[in-house]
C-alpha cells in the first residue's frame, strides 16, 4: 500500500519538482496539496498547483487547499529564480474551470482518514502547520511524522548569511513547529545543496516518455540560467525532502534540538541545540549518497529501469 502524503508547498520550480517526483513514486500517495505563501504569493502558488496537475494528468487527482501567506509584508520571494509565475514562466495554463478547497479542511480530512500514517512533506514557509498548531493543535499529532524542507544548521544560508528562505519568511511559525515535540526530518541546506543538476540532465528529463519529465525539463531552463555564482546548474532543494521517504538509505541522518531565531539581525537562524533536556529533538538530515540520489531520482521521473 503506498504511503499517504500532504504536500505543503509555495510552489516554485524546485516545488514541481518535488510534486513530480512524489507522484510518480509508487510508494507514495500524495492524498492533498496544501499551498502557502513564499517562493510566490499564495493565489499564485495555489494556481500553479493547478498548472502542474493538469499538466502532471495523474489517474486520481488530489484536492488542493487554499492556506496562508506569512503575516510579514515586504519579505522577499523568490521570483528572481523562479521567475514572475514561480514556475520558470514555463507558459503551463491554468485548467479551466479549476478550483480549491481551504487548506485546513484538507488537513482535517486526509489526518482524519489517514490517521498515524499520513506523512506531512512541508516544503515552503511552515505558516500553514504553525496555524494549525494554534487553532487545533491535537490535529497534527495524527501525522506519522513531518518532514521539513527547511534551515540552514551547520552552513551558510541562502537569504541572508545566517537564514535558509523558508524557515526565513516565517520564523515564529518555524519555532513553533520545531520546538512542538512531534516527530520531524527537518532536510536543511546542509544537504539540499549537495544535489545539483547540470544540462546533461536536463535534456535527459526532455527526452523522456513522461509527462512530468518533459515539464519539468521545461521549467528548470529559468532558474539553471539564474543560480547564483553557478549558472548551467538546478538544486532540487525539495525533491530532497521526498527522497528521504523513498530512499532512506542514501541518508545520513542525527538527532538535535533545533532553535529559530525569531527576529533581529539572527531572523530565520536554525541553531542546533545539544544536551539540553528541555528540549524537543528532531532528525536532522546532514548527507546524502549524491550520485544514487541523481540516478534514482532521474529513473523514477522517466519511467526507466537504469540511469547511466
Amino acid at each position: 500500500m503506498p504511503h499517504p502524503v500532504i504536500f505543503d508547498t509555495d510552489m516554485g520550480v524546485d516545488d514541481a519538482f518535488a510534486l513530480t517526483l512524489a507522484m510518480a513514486a509508487n510508494a507514495l500517495e500524495v492524498v492533498g496539496i496544501c499551498t502557502v505563501g513564499g517562493n510566490v504569493g499564495v493565489d499564485q502558488a495555489t494556481a500553479n498547483a493547478g498548472r502542474c496537475l493538469a499538466a502532471l494528468c495523474p489517474t486520481t487527482m488530489p484536492p488542493v487547499g487554499r492556506g496562508r501567506d506569512p503575516s510579514d509584508a515586504g519579505l522577499p520571494d523568490a521570483t528572481s529564480i523562479f521567475g514572475a509565475d514561480g514556475l520558470g514562466e514555463c507558459g503551463l495554463p491554468v485548467p479551466a474551470g479549476w478550483a480549491c478547497g481551504d487548506a485546513q479542511t484538507v488537513y482535517e480530512t486526509m489526518l482524519s482518514r489517514h490517521p498515524g500514517e499520513l506523512v506531512v512533506v512541508a516544503v515552503g514557509p511552515l505558516t500553514n502547520l504553525g496555524a494549525l498548531l494554534d487553532e487545533n493543535p491535537s490535529l497534527l499529532a495524527k501525522a506519522q511524522r513531518l518532514v521539513i524542507m527547511g534551515g540552514a544548521v551547520f552552513c551558510p544560508g541562502n537569504v541572508t548569511p545566517k537564514a535558509e528562505f523558508n524557515i526565513y519568511r516565517d520564523p515564529i511559525a518555524a519555532a513553533k513547529v520545531l520546538s512542538s515535540g512531534l516527530p520531524i526530518t527537518l532536510v536543511p541546506l546542509d544537504v539540499t545543496r549537495k544535489v545539483a543538476l547540470d544540462e546533461s540532465h536536463r535534456a535527459h528529463l526532455a527526452a523522456s516518455s513522461t509527462r512530468g519529465g518533459r515539464m519539468l525539463a521545461t521549467m528548470i531552463e529559468y532558474p539553471m540560467s539564474r543560480e547564483p555564482g553557478r549558472p548551467g546548474r538546478f538544486l532540487v532543494h525539495d525533491a530532497v525532502a521526498v527522497g528521504v521517504l523513498l530512499w532512506p538509505e542514501l541518508f545520513l541522518q542525527t538527532r538535535m534540538a533545533v532553535r529559530v531565531a525569531v527576529d533581529g539581525p539572527d531572523r530565520g537562524r536554525t541553531v542546533p541545540v545539544v544536551g539540553s533536556r528541555e528540549s524537543s529533538p528532531v532528525s536532522v538530515v546532514l548527507s546524502v549518497q549524491v550520485t544514487d540520489f541523481v540516478e534514482n531520482l532521474l529513473e523514477l521521473l522517466c519511467s526507466e529501469e537504469f540511469v547511466v
